[in-house]
């Protein structure tokens, strides 16, 4: 409250540019450095709420209101108790992530890319080997491709990496170098885009898939659908630096989010939070 209490009051705040130069002013600065403490704020909250979460669950600290913990969350933050243990188990990597000192500016990196998204990927690697080998696996991505790090490219890495390799820094360094360069090969075998096509291939799409278009797909096909939509909605980002934050996939039945579910993502939870 006190975050979102200091960017000002809802009657206030600017809906639009303040000065026409291409420098902030001093009160854009200011605006600025109090906009991004909240948004840092809820890159946290997602390990924070999963943290607290297990500690609430394994301590039983619900049980003077609640029979259970699964009663626990549903009634008390509206997320399903599935949804409640995906964060328990992603919390113990983020965390990891973000006390590390790699050097060499990946820690900033670290703050700025690392999301529910990613952290969730690397939540098998953990549960088969370590935190230590999810650890060694991101900060290899980081090194090579920096800001350009997704979702699906920590998916990739971690279904690509030897068993023998998790939890070797120097081995799993050389199996992301690997995997990134079999991709880039991928690449190369493609024949180069139209520029011009692409335009109008982009301009037909974004006619074509109108809301009811999208109901209609995700009620044939959910998965696919939800699949298709995120992967072209991270090339999109990456490509056009149109930065977009995707909500954590939740369970069918669930209904809503949990306090501070993040990588980036905005929930009622988060907001209370911040």
């Amino acid at each position: 409250m006190e975050l979102a209490r200091a960017i000002g009051e809802a009657d206030k705040l600017p809906t639009t540019q303040l000065t026409d130069t291409p420098a902030l002013i001093a009160q854009e600065h200011d605006m600025l450095l109090k906009c991004e403490s909240a948004l840092e704020n809820l890159r946290f909250a997602f390990w924070a709420a999963g943290k607290a979460l297990q500690v609430v669950r394994d301590a039983r600290l619900y049980r003077a209101e609640f029979a259970t913990f699964e009663e626990y969350t549903q009634v008390k933050w509206d997320i399903t108790p599935q949804y409640a243990g995906k964060l328990i188990r992603t919390w113990r990597v983020a965390e990891a992530l973000f006390l590390a000192r790699p050097g060499g500016g990946l820690e900033t990196i670290v703050s700025k890319k690392l999301g529910y998204g990613q952290a969730w990927e690397l939540v098998p690697l953990v549960e088969e080997h370590s935190v230590k080998a999810a650890t060694y696996l991101y900060l290899a991505l980081l090194r090579t491709k920096g800001a350009g790090v997704t979702a699906a490219l920590v998916k990739g890495a971690v279904q690509a990496l030897p068993a023998d390799a998790a939890g070797h820094q120097k081995k799993t360094e050389d199996a992301v170098l690997d995997y990134l360069a079999s991709l880039e090969g991928e690449q190369e075998q493609q024949p180069a885009a139209n520029a011009g096509k692409t335009v109008r291939a982009l301009t037909k799409a974004s006619k074509t898939f109108d809301s009811r278009a999208l109901h209609a797909a995700m009620e044939h096909s959910p998965e696919k659908t939800r699949q298709a939509a995120r992967a072209l909605i991270e090339v999109l980002s990456e490509t056009t630096g149109i930065e977009v934050i995707i909500a954590p996939e939740s369970e069918p039945e669930e209904a809503g989010a949990p306090a501070g579910a993040a990588s980036g993502e905005q929930t009622e939870g988060s907001a209370a939070a911040a």
